[in-house]
């Protein structure tokens, strides 16, 4: 049998304030700065080189280390491996493997390990961790979809034969996501002594405090300069109190505090496709669903009515938004992947239309009867809840200007702050401030497939079309990435219906955010690709380039 070969000696291009200093003292071990290591050479002056680093981005230890608690996606780069992995030229590079091939009919792929891996224990990573990993998460079926997988063996150690039942066209990307486990020593509490194959291992985690990563020293790849990372799992105001105290070398800012001025520090400003929106649950209320294998309820009147979704996306400025809620620091989103090889142009419209907004809502029977401003229908008034994250101060901020905006064209939404596990319990019910975007399609299918619809938080607004799961199908089982990307354009609009704002609107994009963070002057992060969703995580894939100038 023919297959293609994919080694890794050439790059593949994917086309597709405040809070109290004694508090920041004891989170950062009662340390006020990092450490350095001296080293001297016969009569020469020493020379410090630093080894250690602060970094305030935010409350990032969602998943706690495990791939099926959800640490996955672009969080895994410091302390686990994949298969596969993504440079700062978007190209696919090995990473766990060194090659590998497709079969002709794009069902049969073998990986060739590296034979130098090693789990921070010493042990050797073997083509039985890599099988364990994936049918764990694939029998888990929440935070990775492996469904189309027929099955997973390994030939011997250093060789993994992966078969699909059908052609997946995002499964490379799905390679470079999935940090693999030791099978001899994963289990439920795999969390409190994750034992993983990355640059960095976890030497402490305080829960809510901070998280230490030390430098793995049985690593295969470059050695980073800095041998100790500290995270501060700190709130953004408190963030940017540990900056100006020189607590910290680099911390994230959203937009609102990105003029601030911290002695010794410059903002780094990296574009991303990192999308944010409203989702908008588009069944009637009364339904009950599942999110992270609970059952919730679902539905709302108010936002399951079409002219409602419609009209949010025309009415809402979102240069506006831009200006209000991120000082300018972003651009427009249509839809989750604007500028990606499978962005559909077409669904760009002239927004802020507040005109165009108002005869939807006309047409679709909301009419502002009691003239107090907000339009009603059979006696309902166009008003719902929207929930958001109370500590993401972005989300904070463009959830208050939508809802301004909106009472414009005669809708009113109530905001309502927060925590994650709230929302996921009544996300499924109201407005949620939503976000996503990574450099490959998938989550056009995760979030607007009827097919993910009560699978862990993919598809929350209970999204059914038949025409776009056949498309979404159609791109997904793709023997080429052309015909791939084809099919995810005709999903979010084919002239006549698709999952984008023109279509069905069941999330209304609205903003694609950049990514901001105060890092110390001295410091050098090397070339940086565009930024995935989650400025948490997104910064560290090149960990290993970083440099500090003295």
């Amino acid at each position: 049998m023919k297959v293609k070969v994919k080694a890794f000696t050439k790059k593949r291009t994917l086309s597709y304030l405040a809070m109290a200093l004694s508090v920041l003292l004891v989170v950062a071990g009662c340390e006020t700065g990092s450490s350095v290591q001296e080293s001297k050479s016969n009569s020469q002056s020493s020379i410090a080189v630093k080894e250690d680093l602060v970094l305030a981005v935010g409350k990032m230890d969602g998943g706690q280390f495990d791939p099926k608690k959800g640490w996955g996606m672009t969080q895994i780069r410091l302390t686990h491996s994949s298969l596969l992995m993504i440079d700062s030229d978007l190209n696919f590079i090995g990473d766990l493997a060194k090659s590998y091939t497709i079969g002709e009919d794009s069902l049969t792929w073998t990986f060739f390990l590296r034979g130098d891996a090693k789990f921070s224990n010493g042990e050797p990573v073997t083509a039985e961790d890599v099988k364990f990993t994936y049918e764990m998460l694939k029998a888990d079926g929440i935070k990775f979809d492996l469904t189309f997988v027929k099955s997973i063996e390994a030939s011997d150690s250093h060789t993994v034969v992966i078969t699909l039942h059908e052609p997946r066209s995002t499964f490379v990307s799905q390679l470079t996501e999935i940090g693999i486990v030791p099978k001899a020593h994963y289990n439920d509490n795999y969390s409190k002594n994750p034992i993983s194959s990355g640059p960095y291992k976890v030497v402490q985690y305080d829960d809510g405090q901070q998280v230490i990563l030390e430098y793995n020293p049985y690593w295969y790849g470059k050695q980073p300069q800095f041998k100790k990372l500290t995270f501060l799992l700190l709130a953004e105001d408190a963030s940017l109190a540990a900056a100006k105290a020189g607590e910290a070398d680099i911390v994230y800012v959203p937009p609102t505090f990105a003029n601030q001025k911290v002695n010794g520090m410059t903002l780094r400003t990296y574009e991303s496709i990192d999308s944010r929106g409203i989702m908008l649950p588009t069944q009637p209320s009364g339904g009950k669903g599942m999110t992270n294998g609970k059952e919730v309820n679902s539905g709302n009147d108010v936002t399951s009515d079409l002219a409602i979704r419609k009209a949010l996306n025309i009415g809402l400025d979102r240069q506006k938004l831009l200006d209000v809620a991120l000082d300018g620091h972003g651009k427009k989103a249509y839809c989750l992947c604007d500028n990606m090889p499978w962005f559909n142009e077409k669904t760009m419209v002239k927004d802020g239309d507040i005109q165009g907004a108002k005869q939807l809502l006309a047409e679709g029977g909301w009419v502002d009867a009691d003239k107090d401003g907000i339009v009603e229908k059979n006696g309902r008034k166009a008003e719902f809840d929207m929930y958001f994250s109370s500590s993401d101060q972005l989300r904070s901020d463009l959830s208050l200007a939508v809802a301004d905006q909106a009472t414009k064209f005669g809708i009113k939404i109530n905001t309502i702050g927060v925590t994650w596990d709230d929302i996921y319990l009544k996300g499924k019910t109201a407005a949620v401030a939503w976000g996503g975007g990574r450099h490959h399609p998938h989550q056009l299918y995760s979030m607007n497939s009827s097919l993910r619809m009560n699978k862990g938080i993919d598809n929350m607004s209970n999204y059914q079309n038949p025409k776009v799961d056949e498309y979404l199908n159609k791109a997904l089982t793709a023997s080429t990435q052309e015909e791939a990307n084809k099919n995810w354009k005709l999903a979010q609009w084919d002239g006549e219906t698709g999952f984008s704002g023109i279509g069905d609107a069941p999330i209304v994009w609205l903003v694609r955010v950049d990514h901001l963070y105060l890092a110390n002057e001295k410091l050098n992060l090397g070339k940086q690709p565009v930024h995935t969703h989650g400025h948490e995580w997104a910064l560290f894939g090149n960990i290993t380039e970083w440099t500090w100038s003295n």
